[in-house]
This record gives structure tokens, C-alpha cells and sequence, in this order.
């Protein structure tokens, strides 16, 4: 599903300068140069809901969580307030591309759980977003 979230902001937020795949964002906030405006899509957490199936097959609820984070670097801004004005335009553009779209492998749209800001230094700061589908998991017995 990473690989068609990267995608779809790829083809659909416009303001966004390149979409990554990142494996955390510890990766990302230590090891990364991004070019400014850069969106990494992030594998976050997954929790799963019980077996609901007594008999017959396996069937599983799992609720999936993934990172939208984004880089604005501004040099000369020490206080931040100019990367931090930046914010809005692509967290508007990235949420008018995912809340309540629904990829053909999710079982709900997709719905923003929460975003938060962090300065990387260097006149860098990340923006990252955290959004929540599910999806089945399924099987049979044998």
C-alpha cells in the first residue's frame, strides 16, 4: 500500500517537490538532505482486531497507520516562522489528496489521526502527518 500512497501524492499534490519511501522517520530526520519540499511516505504501526471467525477461514480487522512527513528548508530564518508559514500550503495540498480516498487495498478512506512539527536544524524543519486506513487480513484453514 506504501508504494500506491507514494503514488498517488506523487500524481496529486502538486505543491510537493518529490515523494520518497522512507522506513522511519528517525532515518529521515538523522540521515536526509531533501531537496526542500520533499514528502516521505513513512510504514508507521498496525494493529489487528481479533480473528472474527469461529470456523471456516481466517478473517482479521487491522487498523494501519502511515507517516506523510515533508521538509521545508529556509535559510535565513533562524526563528523558524517563514518554514513554519510554509506548513500550510502543503498540508493543505497532501490532505485534499488523501483524506477520504480509498485505494483498492484499504477497507475505509483514509482520515488524518494527527500532525506535528520538529526542527531538524540547519534552518530544516519536517512536518509530519500520521493518516489511518484498514484493511483484512484473511486466510484459510487447513
Amino acid at each position: 500500500m506504501i508504494e500506491v500512497i507514494r503514488q498517488h501524492l506523487e500524481d496529486t499534490a502538486t505543491t510537493l517537490t518529490a515523494v520518497e519511501i522512507a522506513e522511519d522517520l528517525d532515518a529521515l530526520v538523522a540521515g536526509t538532505a531533501a531537496k526542500s519540499g520533499t514528502a516521505f511516505v513513512v510504514p508507521f504501526r498496525e494493529r489487528a482486531k481479533p480473528n472474527s471467525r469461529s470456523m471456516g477461514g481466517h478473517l482479521q480487522l487491522v487498523q494501519v497507520q502511515f507517516v506523510v512527513a515533508f521538509v521545508i528548508q529556509q535559510h535565513s530564518d533562524a526563528k523558524g516562522a517563514a518554514r513554519a508559514r510554509a506548513f500550510d500550503s502543503f498540508k493543505t495540498d497532501i490532505e485534499q489528496a488523501l483524506a477520504g480516498w480509498q485505494p483498492e487495498e484499504a477497507e475505509e478512506p483514509f482520515e488524518l489521526v494527527g500532525g506535528e512539527s520538529s526542527s531538524l536544524g540547519n534552518n530544516r524543519s519536517v512536518y509530519a502527518q500520521t493518516w489511518e486506513t484498514s484493511r483484512f487480513l484473511t486466510g484459510d484453514q487447513p
